[in-house]
């Protein structure tokens, strides 16, 4: 008891530390804007509030990132040329599409929401689908203390611009079906088995983020890679507590999932994020990522070489050159 109460102050302090870089302000200070624009054209949902949607299976696969489940969960990591070129064709790629047909494990749920939103600061406001006039929550991100400032909220209208924006929220799981099949073939000693199960099922939960993300663009009418989508956890949204808020917004409880004393999603195999139309919208960390002047095109994993046909050489090369 005392090792693990030893262990949660430490983390709580850390959590709840503020982070000062130099002698700029802290990440909580909205002093000064980012030169994001406030002037382009909000789309509008096909709905306001929350709908559950999923995709079938065939819809799933495309979106599937092949390249990090071959290198990062299949222990493809550091193959090059030929070598990469026979593990793919002669086992990666065969081994997936029999896991994908005989599969009866993933399940995947999706929930979208759309709503009514604007920025006071660094916090994004959404308000109620039916009285525009009414706050719901208050979604809370960090800001850039040097470079361009830039804060996840500066990506919505600010509440004095007189206009309401849109903010898309997701919730996906690919269900409890992948944690119980890992316990079994770990319990039977099936740890290959169990390797490529794990990762199938992790990527199949980011792919159907991926799948709904591409649905919120196409349902939004903007471009096939505008905006970008965020998940808790990462530098431009760190705060997981803000999952409590995502959880009431969207009811994430009706496509069975749950929140641990630490705010992680269960079943594993299940993300929450933030979606943001804006075109200027990028990735950045508090110490790294600027404004881009003109918009940069997000990654789409089923029009690339990740999720598409399998690549003519080795994707590092690739990236390499």
């Amino acid at each position: 008891p005392a090792l693990l109460e030893e262990i949660r102050s430490g983390a709580l302090e850390l959590r709840n530390k503020v982070e000062v870089v130099d002698d700029s302000p802290p990440v909580t200070d909205d002093s000064v804007r980012s030169a994001v624009a406030t002037d382009n054209p909000v789309p509008e949902p096909p709905f306001w509030g929350v709908r559950e949607v999923a995709p079938s299976l065939e819809e799933l696969f495309p979106h599937l990132d092949r390249h990090v489940l071959f290198k990062l969960h299949w222990g493809g990591r550091g193959k090059k040329g030929e070598e990469w070129r026979e593990l793919i064709e002669e086992n990666f790629q065969p081994r997936l599409e029999r896991m994908w047909a005989e599969q009866d494990w993933i399940t995947p749920k999706a929930l979208v929401g759309y709503f009514p939103a604007v920025s006071e600061g660094n916090e994004v406001v959404v308000l109620d689908p039916n009285d525009h006039s009414k706050e719901l929550e208050r979604l809370v991100f960090p800001r850039q203390p040097n470079h361009d400032r830039i804060c996840l909220a500066d990506f919505f209208r600010p509440s004095d611009s007189g206009e309401v924006d849109v903010v898309a929220l997701q919730a996906v799981t690919v269900g409890d079906s992948v944690s119980e099949l890992l316990a079994k073939l770990e319990a039977d000693g099936e740890f290959a088995e169990q390797l490529y199960t794990h990762g199938l099922g992790v990527q199949a939960a980011e792919g159907t983020a991926e799948w709904l993300h591409q649905n919120v663009r196409e349902s939004l009418g903007i471009g096939e890679g505008q905006g970008r989508r965020y998940s808790w956890g990462y530098p431009a949204c760190p705060d997981q507590s803000e999952h409590e808020k995502v959880f009431r917004l969207l009811g994430a409880e009706n496509i069975g999932l749950s929140l641990s004393e630490a705010y992680a999603v269960s079943p594993e195999q299940s993300t929450l994020a933030i979606v943001t139309h804006h075109p200027q919208a990028v990735y950045f960390g508090m110490k790294s990522g600027f404004v881009p002047k003109d918009p940069v095109s997000d990654e789409v994993i089923a029009l690339g070489e990740r999720g598409g046909a399998l690549p003519d050489a080795d994707p590092d090369a690739v990236a390499a050159d």
